[in-house]
């Protein structure tokens, strides 16, 4: 027995959502104007049959969900769906399914639709633009703490990146000052090309060398800076001597001409009684690295 009177039924239809009604077997009793119009059937056409005899599998499974269940407990149910509308294409519907009773005890599934289209359509341009403005944030941020030329960290970072690595191990902090030896004469007679070269290939001898947890940074010119965590002052300046020994062994090939290089060290070990700030560490590193240069260079000093 359809459960619908004329006066609901045009009551219904002058309703904007999709409405269908469903037997206890959930055959199709009547839906309205709205529901024909974006699934392309008459209500006639439904009416005894099933999902599965009027719409594709992908579709039914899409959008029959619950509706034995809501039929056995009565409890309400509600689903996100995607259908095909003929004329304004894919559409996205929240679908509320309820149980309701006839005159004489027969339950019936009563669904109602909701497009939710623009929404979803706002809300996916929403994440999409926050996933743009995320990403451009962080090539900002890539762009404020790295080396353009060589893809190190530059100077900035490396202070914004010390103080926690050093307050969290003092005593198993050292920092090498690194110095490229004669690096005017490159430029002068090779060209700045041939410097910028230079740099970045003085870059991939040293990043080998290196653990994952050590930072690299550019700190000016041909200056650099390692902080090394987790070592001891032997250790570490073992580190500072294979990077001196890997330099001077691998020249760089520029336009089909190698040009030798060689770099100074001074090696820095923090002090966890002395409480020093990365600024303390790599002061006294520098000075180390200067008595590297006055000693006749490509070689490690340590601060005393």
């Amino acid at each position: 027995m359809n459960p619908i009177d004329s006066i609901a039924k045009d009551l219904l239809d002058a309703l904007p959502n999709p409405i269908l009604v469903k037997d206890s077997d959930t055959r199709y009793v009547w839906v309205n104007r709205v529901f024909e119009a974006l699934f392309s059937v008459r209500s006639a056409g439904l009416v005894g049959r099933l999902d599965l005899d009027v719409f594709p599998y992908r579709q039914v499974v899409q959008c029959n969900g619950g509706d034995l269940r809501v039929l056995e407990t009565g409890q309400l149910d509600e689903a996100t769906e995607v259908v095909t509308d003929p004329v304004r294409g894919e559409r996205h519907m929240i679908t509320r399914k309820i149980r309701v009773t006839g005159t004489d005890g027969e339950h019936f599934l009563l669904g109602v639709m909701h497009d939710i289209t623009d929404v979803t359509v706002a809300n996916q341009r929403l994440s999409y633009a926050s996933a743009t403005l995320e990403a451009q944030a962080a090539q900002l941020r890539l762009h404020a703490e790295t080396d353009s030329l060589t893809g190190c960290l530059n100077r900035r970072a490396l202070f914004a990146d010390a103080p926690a690595r050093i307050a969290a191990n003092p005593a198993r902090v050292t920092v090498l000052a690194l110095d490229l030896d004669h690096f005017k004469r490159v430029n002068d007679l090779r060209g700045h090309a041939a410097g910028d070269a230079a740099l970045k290939h003085f870059v991939t001898c040293v990043r080998p060398i290196l653990r994952e947890s050590d930072v690299l940074a550019r700190i000016g010119g041909e200056e650099f800076a390692v902080l090394l965590v987790g070592v001891d002052p032997t250790t570490a300046e073992t580190i500072a001597e294979r990077i001196c020994a890997k330099v001077r062994s691998t020249p760089l090939i520029f336009e089909g001409v190698p040009i030798w290089m060689t770099v100074s060290i001074g090696v820095k070990h923090a002090s966890a009684a002395a409480d020093e700030t990365i600024d303390d560490v790599l002061r006294q590193a520098d000075s180390a690295l200067y008595r590297a240069k006055g000693d006749g260079r490509d070689r490690v000093v340590s601060a005393c």
